[in-house]
Order: C-alpha cells, then sequence, then structure tokens
C-alpha cells in the first residue's frame, strides 16, 4: 500500500497546479480528487481543501472562570490524578479522579455540586483490581460513562450521578480501553484504543490492515462494537515517530481524524464516509541519524526522571525494561506534522502540529469542518483544551511544583467557539 504521505503529496501537487490557474490569493482551494489519485484506503471523489500557507495569529488571551484542586483547599477538590475531565450540556464540570475511583461534579461558578463513585465490587464501583477507571466521558445530556476494565464493562451514570446499570464487553477477553469519546448520537461512544487479551474477543481476530474508529453502542445489556472508520495503517512495527490515529466527534455526529505524517485532517459523515479533506502545505521532517539518536537520548532521560527517588526491585525493573524498549525502538520514516486533534463543543477543529523540535509542540490551528481556517496559536500561547463545554467553557489540566493537580476552566471569545 502506498504510503499516505505519498498520497497527499500527490495531492498538493494537483492543488498547486490548481492554484496557478485560479490565481490563488490566501483563499481556501478546493476540488474533487479523482480515482487515479487514489490508494487502497478509498479516498476516491472526496473534496480537498487547501488551507492557507500563512498562519494568522489568535490571542489566547481566554478569561479564567474558576480553578479547581489544591491541597490547601476542601476535601472534595484535593485530587489524586486526574485522568479525564468532561462537561455537560448545563456548563457542570466532571472531574474524573481515578486514584480515588470518584467523579466530582462542579458548578458554573466553580461550587461543589456532588460526587459520586469508589473502589468495590458492587453497582457503580470501580474495580480494585485495576485501581482506575480507564476510559471516561461525559455525554452532552451529563450523563457519564466509565470503562471499568476489571469488570470488562461500561458504568452508565444519570446526570445526578445516580448508578443507572452496567454494559459488560461481549466473550472473556480482559479489555483495555483508554480514551473515550462522546458519539453526539444518544447513549453511544467511540474510541481509537481498545486492546483485548485472552480468548472470546477480538484478540482472536486476523491483524487488521488498518486502523479502527470503533462506535460502542450501549442501549442494551451488552455492548455492541462497531468499525465506522478504517483508518491509514502504516506499515511496520515503528513506535518512533508513528503516526498517531487520533479521532473526535462533531456536533452533526460525524467524526474528524488524523492518520497520516501529513497534514491531513479528514472529516467523515456519521457512518463514517469520508466527505473532505483539509490540508495546509506544512511537509513531514525526514528521520535522520541525528534527530533519532536525539529522540533516543530525550526517552531515556524522560524513563530516568519518571522513577527517580523508587528504589524498590519493582521501579529498577520497569527502568530496565524502559531502557531496553528505547534502545531498541525502531523509527517511522519521518515527522509526522501534526501532534494531536480535539473539537470545540460547536464543532470547531484544534489541530496541534509539532513544533521546531521533532518532538515538541507547535502552534494550535483553529479549522471548521466545512474547510475554513480561523487563525492559529503560537506554540507557547495555550496548552490545547483537555474539555470543550457550552458557551465556550473550555478546562486545561495543570500540576504544580508537588504534581498535584489543578483544574483550571476559562471561557473562549465568541468569534472561535
Amino acid at each position: 500500500m502506498p504510503d499516505a504521505s505519498w498520497h497527499i503529496g500527490t495531492i498538493m501537487r494537483a492543488l498547486r497546479l490548481h492554484r496557478a490557474w485560479a490565481g490563488a490569493t490566501g483563499l481556501a482551494v478546493a476540488f474533487l480528487v479523482g480515482p487515479q489519485m487514489t490508494h487502497a484506503t478509498g479516498l476516491a471523489a472526496q473534496q480537498v481543501i487547501e488551507l492557507p500557507a500563512d498562519d494568522r495569529p489568535l490571542d489566547a488571551e481566554f478569561q479564567e472562570v474558576y480553578r479547581v484542586g489544591s491541597v490547601s483547599g476542601d476535601e472534595w477538590e484535593i485530587f489524586g490524578r486526574v485522568s479525564a475531565v468532561g462537561f455537560g450540556q448545563s456548563g457542570a464540570l466532571y472531574v474524573m479522579d481515578d486514584q480515588g475511583g470518584r467523579i466530582v461534579v462542579v458548578g458554573r461558578e466553580g461550587e461543589f455540586v456532588r460526587e459520586f463513585g469508589r473502589i468495590g465490587d458492587g453497582p457503580g464501583e470501580f474495580s480494585s483490581s485495576s485501581n482506575t477507571a480507564v476510559g471516561f466521558t461525559v455525554l452532552r445530556n451529563g450523563r457519564t460513562v466509565v470503562f471499568d476494565p476489571g469488570h470488562s464493562a461500561f458504568q452508565l451514570f444519570g446526570s445526578d450521578g445516580e448508578f443507572e446499570r452496567s454494559v459488560r464487553m461481549p466473550g472473556s477477553s480482559l479489555y483495555l480501553i483508554r480514551t473515550l469519546a462522546p458519539a453526539r448520537d444518544g447513549v453511544n461512544v467511540i474510541t481509537t484504543s481498545v486492546g483485548a487479551f485472552g480468548s472470546g474477543g477480538p484478540s482472536g481476530d486476523p491483524e487488521p490492515t488498518f486502523r479502527p474508529v470503533y462506535r460502542f453502542v450501549l442501549t442494551g445489556e451488552e455492548a455492541v462494537q462497531d468499525t465506522v472508520v478504517r483508518a491509514w495503517k502504516p506499515a511496520g512495527d515503528a513506535s518512533g515517530f508513528r503516526p498517531e490515529l487520533v479521532a473526535r466527534a462533531l456536533p452533526d455526529g460525524g467524526l474528524v481524524y488524523t492518520d497520516s505524517s501529513a497534514y491531513a485532517v479528514k472529516i467523515a459523515g456519521p457512518n463514517g464516509e469520508l466527505t473532505r479533506v483539509l490540508t495546509r502545505p506544512f511537509q513531514p521532517e525526514p528521520v535522520t541519524d541525528r534527530i533519532r539518536d536525539e529522540e533516543v537520548e530525550r526517552q531515556l532521560a524522560e524513563n530516568e526522571e519518571r522513577l527517580a527517588g523508587s528504589d524498590d526491585r519493582l521501579a529498577a525493573a520497569r527502568a530496565e525494561l524502559g531502557r531496553a524498549r528505547i534502545a531498541s525502538m525502531e523509527f517511522y520514516h519521518e515527522v509526522p506534522v501534526v501532534r494531536d486533534l480535539r473539537t470545540g463543543w460547536e464543532g470547531t477543529i484544534w489541530v496541534r502540529r509539532r513544533g521546531e523540535e521533532p518532538a515538541s509542540d507547535g502552534p494550535i490551528d483553529l479549522l471548521t469542518p466545512d474547510g475554513r481556517y480561523i487563525g492559529s496559536y503560537a506554540a507557547d500561547a495555550t496548552a490545547m483544551p483537555r474539555a470543550f463545554g457550552p458557551d465556550g467553557l473550555v478546562a486545561f489540566v495543570e500540576r504544580d511544583e508537588l504534581d498535584v493537580p489543578t483544574v483550571v476552566v476559562k471561557r473562549l471569545p465568541p468569534e472561535i467557539r
């Protein structure tokens, strides 16, 4: 299968020819990709929109609304580990503290509303064997969905925090689901990260030639797992600079995702059918020996820092395994342009590009699903929001020098929501 970045490169060359006669003046250029420009991933007869090459600077002075989380604060806001946050339609903030096995609900002014969930084996409790509820998301109506790997089930809670029901996974495999997002189509969720170990589940299936975006339908007693997008899969086992598959939901029930090393933001309908590709003319950087060596050194340093101060045998064994894994790591042949992707409450797409160094964060582009470029935040202007809510609310998770998490809620200006 041809590389996806080769495919996008072909598209970009055609776009440049198209602009020559169109007399491009910084406006977006769109045309349909014909069958002669496709490969096995099926990018046929789709609208490709080339966005301007020059960044349009945006001001990141967001209004702070409140912040919660402090060792000197009230007992309810002393978080152990904030693994995820989300907003409901009312503007309430939901904080998943997976170290304590609880979900804390915060009102629009930063006041405590309620908390629910705990470690245990009863209804609405999270498995102590995992010591974490790995997957978490908030539906628009304020209901919450938690994937508990110890129970191999989704736990559903009402907007009042009351436990509603448990939806078990099929078969007898051990499942790990690290990220969840609301599918915007009822009590369903999407994810790109499903690991299954054992028998009786997807682990017994042949290795797919694509990377799936899954939708889990949670209306029955057992979760129904559907593949809604078959994204491009890089060949080989390279883990260094391997293009990530990141997918998010759009308000109309569609999806936006990125799966290649090129700047290609793909928009799909609710059925997963690709409708358009948004591009900017930034090229992936070839991975040289120097880049490879520097990345190995960086990861080795991070590995040592992460385990610094631990002198038990288990920590020493983890450190040694980490060193061996990093030293033997294989690399993809180029550094991807896109590092992360999120969607706002009203559908704005946030795209984090790589920075000047291969593993660093660069500017954040804001796009609309129909192909309009709003502008870009400079690399050091803002972090990527961890959650988006109504009325421009966004949440960031910060950590102090003692590694204590704080959730900061801000409000975006109307023109970029």
